[in-house]
């Protein structure tokens, strides 16, 4: 396998209509949205600088340029900090901050600043939220949040060029993506039904307001997923100035973000558009399958009154890539000689697109409601090819000729899934220590299929002689479920307490789910609590739950359309958690968590379940599956506070999936997603006067100080990833066992899983990331500086072994090194 360093050197224009250096924002009650009036806002960096919110909730305070930590007081409100504020020449903040209130009088116990907006929380426990400030200076991420979340406790990865999420033992289809209150199936470019990873995250950090991400024992308003619950709120477009214009410019694309107030500042509209470019710059950068891909994404919002506020939002995703394969290959064992193999080429596009109107209303302090009405489709063609290909070496090992002996397609899908719905959710406050929410969903939808598959033949020597050959003819599906033939409805109810002086928070929630396609219906009792051991410093939380998840569509159907699958059970999962949070000091908080998750009625393939009989062909899948996973995860977050920042996560897990093979009852091997340990370090500082410093020092560290990009304003960041290997069944390769290659020869043979599932496992995963952000304020301008190396010193690690027909196996890599460069501009 040939290491690729690849250099992205990205250049960004940037215009900004911004007219001054102000922080603007406005303050809500987090309960219902309600403005605050009069809340102090401190910048705490300046002395006696800061304002008080209007009659509105809002606020502006003019600051010269830099970075600050914001404060906000109110009495009877728990305040707030605000970090990573970064104020440019000529550039626009805007914030929302919602407070909470709280009974703790200031003569029993001093009150916590709220640095890790508990505020905003949904769940007391398993729960991080980012900020975007925090999104984007992460070392390693490409501004990807899935990236950054795959670095907290709890949370794996199968490869580096996949940012798809696997919480606590979970499969990376278990998580739940909420974006703007839209149920949606993925962020990403180039998902799949059984995946909502992908490489590339279409969502825009500019736009993002914060996401929540809970690992667990998550509250009845969330469902249909089994481990996690990701929660994405996007900002609205400024209403200060008319517009405001950011227009990027690079190697790898083209984009912009566009906003501006609308209606004398009631509303507000923000637009971001991008383009991939990377098609143009191929052979530069050494890729041989390029991704073509652009995205869209915009909301705009309007408020009635401070009661009643609306919002329409919207993303669109379309993608496109060629991936063929290459029958160069040079290997000395090979010199004068002459093979055949087989390639796959591979084409694929897709489309997605999501986008929804809420209405957001108080009907007095006590009630609230969100009702949404929303539409997301997602298109996608995958078609495969095979040639089947005939090599012949040099005497140096080299191929220089290949013949294609045959040529056929082998899978073809183009599927349509459209939903649309409507959910409404209501919070009633009739005290300030009870809270009831509830609500439902009805949600409606079409599937339409065309799937190709092609046919397999197989020989098999039994007693030195060969079988009769087994045939599984083509199979050509069809679906095509109209938009109302089915539907998704769910009914919810949560009781929140706060009780021994609010001490003592209790969650007490049910939900209902129906799904009428497989006619299959679950209740679902959940119940947490919280309890402060020391007031506003420790606090210990519990939490026990019953989820259960619908299969996806490829999962209900079956190669002859029988419907033997159609009226699977929900896989189901029961989740208990307990943990302890302490605050160590101001911004650092220590959280550690044990959670124990029981799998049952997970679908498993009549083939797999009669392992032994090699000759067996079957499409019926069995809800016989169980999966046992249980840990113990360690959090340790450090906000900005005095220049300094990081995390540190570390998991140790133990997964067992139950064998389900006939004559094996009772045994178990390790899931799929077992990783054992998992750890992660991030270290970050904010630097002052940095480049003015190094100036002043000998010229053998001034000069050569330059070859970085040092400033006066920046920040410098490292993450150092280790994980145990993922487990992997060795196969063996059985000349008693062949396939009739390309519809033309017999193989030479063919890899057979051994009986020993997932008995062995990759090396160990580990590298090492280190991050550059400069900013350079000018007259009347400004420019960003940004450098980020990934895997900085090269480590090679294994994505999997691809196991060749002719017997040989090699090892795929995930990323060497790889560094990124930036330039922005703004004025």
């Amino acid at each position: 396998m040939i290491k690729r360093i690849i250099l992205a050197l990205i250049f960004t224009s940037t215009v900004i209509c911004a007219q001054s250096n102000f922080i603007n924002g406005k303050v809500v009650d987090s309960q219902t949205e309600e403005p605050l009036i009069g809340v102090n806002i401190i910048i705490n960096e300046l002395e006696n600088v800061g304002a008080a919110s209007d009659l509105d909730g809002f606020f502006s305070v003019n600051v010269p340029l830099g970075s600050y930590t914001l404060t906000a007081k109110m009495i009877g409100f728990k305040p707030v900090v605000k970090t990573d504020i970064v104020v440019n020449e000529g550039s626009e903040v805007q914030l929302v901050i919602r407070m909470s209130e709280t009974s703790i009088q200031m003569d029993q116990v001093e009150v916590k600043a709220d640095y890790f907006d508990r505020s905003i929380k949904e769940n007391d426990l398993s729960t991080v939220v980012l900020s975007p400030e925090e999104i984007r200076r992460s070392p390693g991420s490409a501004q990807d949040f899935q990236r950054i979340l795959q670095g907290m406790a709890g949370v794996s990865f199968t490869d580096d060029k996949n940012n798809e999420l696997l919480v606590r033992g979970g499969s990376p289809n278990e998580n739940l993506i909420v974006f703007d209150n839209i149920e949606i199936h993925s962020t990403n470019h180039y998902p799949n039904e059984q995946n909502s990873g992908g490489p590339i995250n279409m969502i825009n950090v500019e736009l993002i307001e914060n996401i929540q991400f809970s690992t667990g024992g998550f509250i009845s308003k969330y469902g249909d997923k089994l481990s996690s619950v990701m929660n994405i709120d996007t900002r609205d477009g400024t209403r200060i100035n008319n517009l405001n214009a950011n227009i990027n410019f690079s190697m790898a694309g083209l984009g912009a973000v566009l906003e501006g107030k609308m209606f004398s500042g009631k509303g507000s509209w923000i637009l971001s558009i991008r383009k991939s470019y990377l098609d143009l710059v191929t052979g530069a950068i050494g890729l041989t399958a390029v991704p073509r891909y652009y995205d869209g994404q915009f909301k705009l919002s309007y408020d009635f009154s401070n009661s009643h506020k609306i919002s329409w939002t919207g993303i669109f995703g379309n993608d496109r890539i060629n991936i063929e394969g290459e029958s160069e290959k040079t290997d000395r064992t090979m010199a004068n000689k002459v093979d055949s193999v087989g390639f796959d080429d591979v084409d694929v596009h897709q489309q997605q697109f999501a986008t929804g109107i809420t209405l957001k209303s108080l009907w007095s302090k006590n009630l609230l409601s969100e009702v949404t009405a929303y539409f997301t489709s997602f298109y996608t063609n995958v078609d495969v090819r095979e040639s089947f290909v005939e090599r012949t070496y040099n005497s140096d090992g080299k191929a220089v000729q290949s013949a294609i002996l045959n040529s056929r397609p082998i899978f073809d899908d183009n599927s349509m899934n459209r939903q649309g719905g409507i959910k409404a959710q209501f919070t009633w406050n009739p005290t300030k220590r009870y809270q009831m929410e509830f609500g439902g969903q009805h949600l409606f939808g079409g599937f339409k299929q065309d799937f190709y598959l092609f046919g397999d033949s197989a020989r098999y020597q039994i007693n030195g002689n060969w079988s009769p050959t087994v045939v599984v003819q083509p199979a050509q599906l069809e679906y095509d479920l109209a938009f109302f033939d089915y539907f998704r409805d769910y009914l919810y109810l949560n009781n929140r307490f706060k009780l021994l002086s609010d001490r003592a928070a209790l969650n007490v929630g049910i939900r209902y789910d129906y799904f009428s396609y497989s006619e299959k219906g679950n209740i679902s009792p959940r119940i947490s609590a919280s309890y402060f051991l020391i007031p506003e410093i420790t606090n210990i939380n519990i939490a026990y739950g019953e989820f259960y998840q619908t299969q996806n569509y490829p999962t209900y159907g079956d190669r002859e359309q029988q419907d033997i699958n159609r009226y699977l059970k929900n896989s189901h999962s029961r989740h208990v958690v307990l943990g302890l949070e302490h605050l160590l000091d101001t911004g650092l908080k220590l959280t550690v968590e044990g959670y124990y998750k029981n799998y049952d009625d997970i679908p498993v393939s009549e083939e797999f379940i009669r392992f032994d009989d090699r000759t067996f062909r079957s499409n019926k899948n069995l809800n016989v599956g169980k999966k046992t996973t249980y840990g113990v995860d360690i959090l340790l977050q450090q906000k900005l506070v005095d220049r300094y920042y990081g995390t540190f996560s570390f998991s140790r897990m133990w997964s067992d999936f139950g064998d389900p093979r006939i004559g094996r009852e009772g045994e178990t091997y390790p899931s799929d997603y077992d990783f054992p340990y998992v750890l992660s370090v991030v270290l970050g500082k904010r630097f002052d006067n940095l480049r003015d410093e190094l100036d002043q020092m000998p010229f053998y560290i001034k000069y050569p100080s330059y070859i970085l990009p040092f400033s006066n304003d920046m920040e410098i960041s490292f993450r150092w990833r280790y994980a145990s290997g993922r487990p992997y069944t060795p196969m063996n390769f059985s000349t008693n066992e062949q396939y009739f290659e390309g519809e033309t020869r017999w193989s030479k043979g063919a890899w057979v899983p051994s009986n020993n599932i997932n008995s062995e496992r990759y090396p160990a995963y580990h590298r090492l990331d280190v991050a550059f952000n400069s900013r350079y304020n000018l007259d009347g301008w400004s420019l960003g500086v940004f450098l980020s190396v990934m895997n900085i010193y090269n480590r090679d690690n294994i994505a999997f072994y691809q196991y060749n027909s002719d017997g040989t196996i090699e090892n795929v890599s995930q990323f060497s090194l790889f560094p990124v460069a930036g330039i922005e501009v703004e004025f």
